[in-house]
Parts: structure tokens; sequence; C-alpha cells
């Protein structure tokens, strides 16, 4: 076979995957999926990595402990999740152990997503947290679990808190039972309009069989404190739970009010995703295959290299 025809399969091969790739996905600011050798290791652009956080409570002198944080298997059995550790959630909100980071600074508008498997809340916490810091008076708790705020005819949720007010929440992914697989993303704005957060909310129940994130709430607004001030503020984080400094030297070395369930990944993205990006996030998640070795080659060009390692962990 001659050095031309060669050279037009492989251009025909080339136009062909490109043909029928699924577009790029941007680039996390932040991604945390607990996969790898490096499990607590942020993989997205802004390398922020976690670390063991315990609770500082006890319950019949039981503390919790960096060894009973548990990582599953994620959606599907693919990849891995973090699951929170309550001593008993319904005794203590502080006995129990997570993980937690420092140095994250929220983006003036940004969009954060994850793919949790939740259980009921049954812990004597307002809320419990996905996602959450609070580097000043303000609370950036992006991604929160709630049993109260919830829609109509069911028991626990998923939403959103920011501001100074834990009765302004906005719950809309509700369940009324344990293991239920959702899919939540907020696109947050902290500064257009001064001393005011909005944000919409888009939620996918995958428990159910939805493979499109709905838009559940738009132009949700908070101006309880000053929202706007979480723009550009560091601080501690929690994944799974509320990240405590105690040593005032910025790090996060204690945690509590720890999500009851599990958390397959959470990445957060600078700017406002539109809806389609978000759901081609989902559809990344939930719907390509185990890929091949070529496919991974294909994932990687197209900027799928998170996605492909994701699904070759253990």
């Amino acid at each position: 076979m001659s050095k031309r025809i060669v050279s037009k399969l492989l251009l025909f091969v080339a136009a062909l995957l490109l043909a029928t790739a699924t577009p790029a996905i941007a680039q996390p600011l932040h991604l945390w999926d607990f996969n790898s050798n490096n499990f607590l290791g942020d993989t997205g652009t802004g390398g922020l990595d976690l670390n063991f956080a315990p609770g500082e409570g006890d319950v019949g002198g039981t503390m919790g402990a960096a060894s009973d944080v548990v990582f599953e298997p994620g959606y599907n059995g693919i990849g891995r999740a973090y699951r929170p550790f309550y001593v008993d959630a319904s005794q203590s909100s502080t006995a129990g152990a997570g993980l937690a980071g420092s140095g994250f600074t929220s983006p003036s508008q940004f969009t954060i997503e994850a793919l949790v498997k939740a259980d009921q809340k049954t812990s004597g916490s307002a809320v419990n947290y996905i996602f959450q810091t609070r580097p000043g008076s303000d609370r950036g708790y992006y991604l929160v679990q709630d049993e109260d705020n919830v829609p109509v005819g069911t028991t626990s949720g998923l939403g959103s808190i920011i501001g100074n007010n834990f009765g302004d929440a906005e719950i809309q992914a509700g369940y009324t039972d344990d293991e239920h697989w959702f899919f939540i993303a907020a696109t947050i704005d902290l500064t257009s309009n001064t001393g005011m957060a909005e944000a919409d909310i888009y939620v996918a129940d995958v428990t159910a069989g939805e493979t499109t994130a709905t838009l559940v709430s738009s132009g949700r607004t908070w101006n309880t404190a000053d929202p706007s001030a979480l723009a550009g503020a560091t601080g501690i984080f929690g994944i799974g739970n509320f990240a405590l400094d105690r040593g005032g030297d910025g790090v996060a070395e204690a945690s509590q009010e720890w999500f009851q369930g599990a958390i397959d990944y959470v990445a957060i993205y600078d700017g406002a995703l539109s809806a389609g990006e978000i759901n081609g996030h989902l559809d990344a998640r939930l719907s390509l295959p185990e890929p091949s070795t070529t496919g991974l080659l294909t994932f990687a060009a197209c900027g799928f290299g998170w996605v492909a390692r994701r699904r070759r962990a253990g």
C-alpha cells in the first residue's frame, strides 16, 4: 500500500473520529473524584488537595478517625466515591470524620457540580454539606443536604445556601429513600448585583433514570448579609462536611456535620456554564462506555483525559 493511500486512510479515520466525538469538556478549576493513587488530589488546574479532618466530638467516648472515612465504588461501580463518617448521626453532629482543604477562593462567577449518592438526612445539624466554605461572615454553602425546605412529599433534599440565613435555602432535589443518586449543578454569580448572590440550579434524578439535568431554579437570589464579599475571599473548605480551622493557621484540621451518603465527584468551573455544557458533563459521567485504548487516545485529544482516567480507576 502506497504512502499516499495510507495517508488518506489516516486522514479519513481522524475525520471520522472528530465527527463522532463528543464535544470537548472544559478543564475544571477544581476536580475531586477520589480516583487514582492520589485519591485526595485536586486534578483540576487549581491544585487544592484534601486532607483527612476528624471530628472533635464523641458518642459514648467513641470519636471518628481518618481510618473511618470510606472510599467505595462510584456510580455504576466505576471509579471511587467518598463516604464521610458519622459515629451516630442521631446523637452527635461533631463525632465523625471527613475531608477538608485550604486555600479555596470563590470566583466571581462559577459553576459547581456533583454526582452524589444521598441517604436520608437524620443528623441534628441545620444542614449537612457537600461543598462549603466560609472565609468570613458570609456562608458559601454552595451544595448542601437538608431535611427542611424540601419539596412537598419528600423528606430530604439537596440544594444551596448562600449568605447568612439557614432558612433561606433553595432545596430542589428531594427524595425519600437511601442511596439515591443525583447529579446537581449550580451556576453562581456573586458580583453582578452588589451585595447579592444569584444562581441557576440544575438537577438530574439519576436513580429515576434521568440523563438530562433540568433547570429547577432560575435566577434564585440571596441577599442576607453581603454574599458578594465571598468573591475573591480565600479560606478553608469542606468536601462532605463543614471544615474547621482550630489552630488559626489557615489549615482545616477538623470537620463536622457530614454529608450522609457518598460523593462520586465535585467539580468547580471558573465561569457560568451553559445548560448544554453542564449536560455534556453529565453525559460524560453517566453514558460513556469503558474506553478502549483507542478511545483513551481520542478522549485525551478532545480534552477528556480526566474522564478516561476515572473510567480506568479501580
